[in-house]
């Protein structure tokens, strides 16, 4: 699994980063997105950082970067996982669009949760709470996205 920062920094605040070791095993992160989760002080650092040091975040980057018109974090991660032929964490609109037009299977950070509760890792009150805590933390889910979601857990 290919990741760009946004569902790196989401999961490290609601304490559910290990969620994504569990799940992947290995998941795979290049240079620009690590330099934007790895700042000094900014939320989430100590426990991604851990992550890279313990092996299970790995930095790889693309042989040849396209630029997509999209921030460098996302560029490469889609790059790379068009590459790899993998799939990609992504929760950014137009990140996404770019990634299904290059016929990249794509997940958000909301979609992550429910496959931890389809692999068991969580119960439906642990996703719902997982849920919950994104939004408080300031993710954005519509409301009626949110609705979806929660339709689904009953």
């Amino acid at each position: 699994m290919i990741s760009n920062a946004t569902a790196l920094i989401c999961l490290s605040r609601i304490n559910k980063l290990s969620l994504l070791k569990k799940v992947y095993s290995v998941v795979v992160i290049p240079s620009a997105v690590k330099i934007e989760v790895l700042v000094k002080g900014k939320e989430g650092y100590t426990i991604i950082n851990n992550a890279i040091k313990n092996g299970w975040i790995r930095i790889a980057d693309p042989k040849n970067n396209i630029n997509l018109g999209l921030g460098a974090g996302e560029n490469q991660a889609i790059n790379l996982a068009r590459e790899r032929k993998d799939s990609i964490l992504l929760d950014d609109a137009f990140a996404i669009k770019a990634a299904k037009a290059l016929e990249i299977p794509v997940a958000r950070t909301t979609t992550f949760i429910f496959t931890a509760l389809k692999k068991k890792l969580i119960t439906k009150a642990e996703a719902l709470n997982c849920l919950n805590l994104l939004i408080e933390t300031g993710y954005y889910i519509s409301p009626m996205d949110y609705a979806a979601l929660i339709s689904e857990l009953k």
